[in-house]
């Protein structure tokens, strides 16, 4: 069997999608601890770009990074706070198309019968609702963008980008035990 195209969020699985759902229903805020924790990770850009998520974003990306900082625990890794700045950030493209909660579920369908260039050539579109749509399945690309404007840390951003495909062949900058670390790290 050949290999289709390449899709904008090949990882989302049903199960992911209801996982996410049920959490992000929850009204849960971070707290002062996650505050100040995330402060200490992110560099000002990089936080400004953080706090204009969805608070069920922030949620997610905090559960990822704590995920990620016990995988690293015991590696030569451990201390390096970019990789877990690289987590907290994975998804902050997602707030540039400012999809509501059903219009992410819209979206997530749409996926199933695109490939990442309609995706593109939809974040590109005239029509607004398209262009969200387009720019939510391109989330990765989007934020990407964002952190490299702002002077946000390089390897954070090539995180960003190739994130959603699960990175099997790697990313310029960051360590393969890193990078199986953050894919391992990002479930629902």
């Amino acid at each position: 069997m050949t290999p289709g195209p390449e899709r904008p969020l090949p990882r989302a699985t049903p199960r992911d999608i209801v996982a996410r759902v049920w959490r992000a229903l929850r009204r849960d805020a971070e707290g002062a601890a996650d505050e100040a924790w995330v402060r200490s990770l992110l560099r000002p850009a990089e936080h400004a770009i953080w706090v204009r998520q969805r608070a069920y974003d922030r949620r997610h990306s905090l559960r990822v990074a704590r995920r990620l900082e016990a995988r690293l625990a015991g590696t030569s890794h451990a201390r390096e706070a970019r990789w877990i700045a690289a987590a907290l950030m994975h998804d902050v493209g997602k707030a540039a198309a400012g999809l509501s909660f059903l219009e992410r579920a819209a979206a997530v369908l749409v996926n199933r019968f695109i490939d990442l260039e309609t995706a593109r050539r939809l974040a590109r579109s005239r029509r607004p609702g398209l262009a969200r749509i387009g720019l939510y399945l391109t989330h990765g690309e989007v934020g990407a963008r964002l952190i490299r404007q702002a002077g946000g840390r390089e390897e954070i951003a090539a995180w960003s980008e190739v994130h959603q495909g699960g990175a099997a062949s790697g990313v310029p900058g960051i360590p393969p035990e890193v990078v199986r670390a953050l894919v391992g790290s990002d479930v629902a």
